[in-house]
């Protein structure tokens, strides 16, 4: 997706979570856009999931733009790995 599709699909699904009040969903939708290029839908989804995760484990109840940040770096680098066992 180009990125206007991927910042309507941000909205999408931005809608059901809880945004710090500091933030408004649309300069999200798009900031998080801009920082996705060659993402797909899934990866958007994923991304949301993570954010949601990351602020559940601070036990805040708003998702933080640094909760998205993390999110993103995450989905983009996958997990970190904890030994070099195979």
């Amino acid at each position: 997706p180009d990125l206007n599709e991927r910042e309507a699909i941000f909205m999408v699904h931005l809608r059901p979570v809880s945004l710090d009040a500091k933030l408004d969903s649309k300069e999200v939708a798009r900031r998080m856009a801009a920082l996705t290029p060659g993402f797909a839908g899934a990866d958007i989804a994923n991304i949301c999931n993570e954010a949601a995760i990351f602020a559940a484990r601070r036990s805040a109840d708003a998702i933080s733009i640094d909760d998205f940040e993390r999110a993103t770096e995450r989905v983009l680098g996958g997990l970190p790995k904890t030994n070099s066992l195979m």
